[in-house]
C-alpha cells in the first residue's frame, strides 16, 4: 500500500504511545465534543464498510485489511446499508423478470 511506519502515533519523546492512553484520550475528545463512544476499532469497521458500499471489489478490501480469508472480511466488516438492500431486491426482481420474458 505504499510507505509503511514503525509508529502511527508517538509522543514528544518519539516513543510509543500506550494503546490505553490514546483510548483514553479518544474517549476524552469524543465526550467533550458530545460525540458517541467508540473505539479505535471503530474506524476499521467504518473504512471497510464505506469501501464495501462504494463497490470496491471484496477481494481489494481483503487485501486493504489484511484479512487472510475472503470469508472473514465479509462477515465481520460488510455492514449492508439500506441502499446496498434496495439495490440487491431490485436486481433479484430485474433478474426474475428477464427469465420470465425469454
Amino acid at each position: 500500500m505504499g510507505l509503511t511506519y514503525e509508529k502511527v502515533f508517538s509522543n514528544s519523546f518519539d516513543k510509543h504511545i500506550d494503546a490505553r492512553m490514546l483510548s483514553f484520550r479518544l474517549v476524552k475528545h469524543l465526550e467533550r465534543a458530545g460525540c458517541p463512544r467508540f473505539t479505535f476499532h471503530a474506524f476499521r469497521h467504518t473504512h471497510a464498510s464505506i469501501l464495501l458500499n462504494a463497490g470496491l471489489p471484496y477481494k481489494e478490501i481483503q487485501t486493504r485489511l489484511g484479512h487472510a480469508k475472503l470469508s472473514m472480511t465479509m462477515d465481520i466488516y460488510s455492514h449492508l446499508s439500506k441502499d446496498n438492500q434496495k439495490n440487491a431486491t431490485s436486481f433479484y426482481e430485474k433478474a426474475i423478470e428477464k427469465l420470465k420474458s425469454s
